[in-house]
């Protein structure tokens, strides 16, 4: 059997398992049969995807079968393109690009007829000899670049009061409750995460010690860590980026990291999350403290084909990930989080390897998703060391995918949610 969205349910199609809301309340029963008045309840009921039988390539195959072999490859050579820096002898990406491709085929078909997606956006493979190298500004001061950024000059005192209370081996769950519950705003928006498909509990939590109670003290104080930090950003002028997007990013990373963590039975996932929504936090930086110097990377990446991290180091002599890795160190937050952001394109650097590794795993699914981008067009190679550590089986990506397309949406609202 397989999970696939309501979308992509063809009339037919038969339940594998007994269907259950959020709520706890029974809706169908295994072995019923997925016809047209039932699939629109489903959608009715906000059904998002559904067990079916069948096995997983069989599942695939006829969806594939549905789509115009013609809208196939153009979704296919759009797909390549983006792909064209990447290994793909490769399972893994192998199995990446053919659910990138199918997913691009049908963003085609739910376009208005005649708005293709354009190949031009997506720059042609060029020879790195035949790039010219950008305006160099020359080794630059980590600190200096962190430091001199008044808008995270500070924090806000809930940040402070939280990671405190975490780190006081004194602290129990109900003083950490406490804590958070001092900021109406923040307790408001953690319990709508608390209530959404990130978690798809049966049945409502509607205190901050009830959901301590339930997801831990910690857990949830991770979550509030990377709330609150999101709230020193918003506003940021979108000159060089578009914001919602460059958080798309970000949120599906993080969400991408938590799945992973969760397949590898690693504790307080909700860390990962945090780290991956926090992971390119160093890009805002550079927008923010070199505009000019990043604007005509950004510019000559696409013309050349290149990676803008690259060409980052090359002009500054550190990356988005250090910076962002400095950050967090300047924040104080866990040393095994700070290193996974400023490892998460060199993971075999990290001490912290695990957690690196998840994080540089989850930018890959993320920027090859297309679900927003901090910058790059590109889907990185992928080093077959840190896949190979992991133990992950490719076929699990195509329900982690299911899965972020479910909780991506939710999350954005609830995170950027002004109430």
């Amino acid at each position: 059997m397989g999970r696939i969205n309501v979308d992509h349910v063809e009339p037919g199609m038969v339940l594998a398992s007994d269907l259950i809301h959020s709520n706890g309340r029974f809706l169908l029963g295994r072995g019923v049969i997925l016809d047209p008045p039932r699939l629109r309840i489903l959608k009715i009921w906000g059904v998002q995807s559904v067990e079916v039988e069948g096995s997983s390539d069989e599942i695939k195959s006829l969806l594939e079968d549905r789509i115009d072999p013609s809208i196939l490859q153009t979704a296919e050579d759009w797909t390549k393109r983006r792909f064209s820096r990447s290994n793909l002898e490769h399972p893994f990406l192998q199995e990446l690009f053919h659910i990138c491709a199918v997913r691009k085929a049908r963003e085609i078909i739910q376009t208005p007829e005649g708005m293709e997606p354009s190949l031009d956006s997506v720059p042609v493979t060029q020879p790195d000899s035949n790039v010219t190298p950008v305006c160099s500004m020359g080794p630059i001061e980590l600190e200096t670049l962190v430091d001199e950024e008044p808008r995270l000059a500070s924090l806000p005192t809930i940040f402070m009061e939280i990671s405190e209370a975490i780190g006081d081996p004194r602290s129990s769950s109900v003083h950490i409750a406490n804590v958070i519950s001092k900021d109406t705003s923040l307790s408001a928006k953690l319990l709508k995460i608390v209530n959404s498909a990130f978690y798809n509990f049966p049945y409502k939590i509607d205190t901050i010690s009830r959901a301590v109670t339930i997801i831990g003290s910690r857990q949830l104080s991770s979550l509030a860590l990377g709330a609150s930090v999101l709230r020193s950003f918003q506003g940021i002028p979108e000159d060089l980026v578009d914001m919602e997007s460059f958080w798309k990013h970000s949120i599906t990373c993080g969400i991408s990291a938590r799945m992973i963590a969760s397949f590898k039975n690693i504790p307080n996932t909700e860390r990962l999350f945090v780290a991956g929504l926090l992971h390119d936090i160093g890009r805002i930086i550079l927008y923010q403290r070199v505009p000019d110097l990043m604007s005509g990377i950004l510019l000559q990446a696409k013309e050349t084909h290149r990676f803008l991290r690259s060409m980052e180091a090359e002009a500054l002599g550190v990356d988005h990930a250090h910076v962002g890795g400095m950050l967090l160190k300047k924040w104080k937050f866990p040393l095994a989080m700070e290193q996974a952001v400023a490892y998460h394109h060199d993971p075999l650097k990290s001490p912290h390897f695990l957690e690196a590794s998840i994080l540089y795993l989850s930018d890959i699914l993320a920027n090859a998703l297309e679900m927003g981008t901090s910058g790059d067009c590109l889907v990185s190679p992928l080093i077959p060391e840190v896949w190979d550590s992991l133990g992950l089986e490719k076929e699990a990506f195509t329900q982690i995918v299911q899965l972020i397309e479910r909780q991506v949406e939710e999350i954005i609202h609830h995170f950027f949610d002004q109430r």
